[in-house]
């Protein structure tokens, strides 16, 4: 299967999980495709100023990976500074969020894995 862009689903989500801006998402495989293995895969792009709010994952955990741009992530409360080429993680039952506190924008590649229960 191969899914060209102009398929994949976006939208535009306001005040995420409680953060600022409009954080667009594009959503390149959709979820009833993930086999009930997946959440989310996803391109996620926050214009300077945008964040997603802190929230807590629980039964499943969330991969970022920074493909451009830099901002702070903050891992359980702990900000750390990225930028294109870091990985983000969040373990189930831990807490995370992120904030483009920069000129351009922080575009990443987002994977929710869910875990048996």
């Amino acid at each position: 299967m191969v899914i060209k862009p102009d398929s994949m689903r976006k939208e535009l989500v306001s005040n995420m999980r409680g953060g600022k801006g409009q954080v667009e998402i594009t959503h390149l495989v959709d979820r009833n495709l993930l086999a009930n293995e997946a959440g989310l895969f996803a391109k996620l792009t926050l214009k300077p100023g945008t964040s997603i709010g802190p929230h807590r994952h629980e039964n499943e955990f969330e991969v970022f990976f920074v493909l451009s741009g830099r901002g702070i992530f903050y891992d359980n409360d702990n900000p750390v500074e990225v930028q294109a080429g870091d990985v983000c993680l969040t373990m189930s039952g831990e807490t995370h969020s992120i904030e483009n506190n920069s000129s351009e924008d922080l575009v990443l590649l987002a994977v929710i894995i869910l875990l048996p229960v």
